[in-house]
């Protein structure tokens, strides 16, 4: 019975113009993208109400040598970066120089010449 409504059904959609056909199945298109993004919310929503967390996979131990790791990184990071100390003085001394009249270039390895030295 049920697939007798539906196979009239199909049979009428057939007759139908091009445009009903987009209509509907653009329709249809619509109402599955509705059901499975209310399907997925659902599940997001219990999922967080559940508090369901990741389990806890590092122990007190693992973290500490984690976070020795993490300062020993930081400080290699910084001690590689000690040279805009001398980028700061190096321009403190251009402005110097600048200030003073005396003129500049640069060579091929970026080096600052001065024009005038004094």
């Amino acid at each position: 019975m049920v697939l007798q409504k539906a196979q009239k059904m199909i049979d009428n959609l057939k007759e139908r113009p091009k445009d009903d056909k987009k209509l509907i199945a653009g329709g249809i298109a619509i109402i599955i993208v509705v059901i499975l993004f209310f399907g997925w919310a659902y599940l997001f929503l219990n999922k967080i109400q559940n508090h369901d967390q990741l389990p806890e996979v590092l122990s007190e131990e693992q973290g500490v040598s984690l976070s020795e790791a993490a300062r020993q990184a930081q400080q290699e990071l910084q001690q590689g970066f000690s040279g805009f100390d001398e980028l700061k003085t190096l321009r403190d001394q251009l402005g110097a120089q600048q200030s003073g009249n005396a003129s500049v270039q640069y060579n091929e390895s970026d080096e600052v010449v001065p024009l005038n030295p004094q």
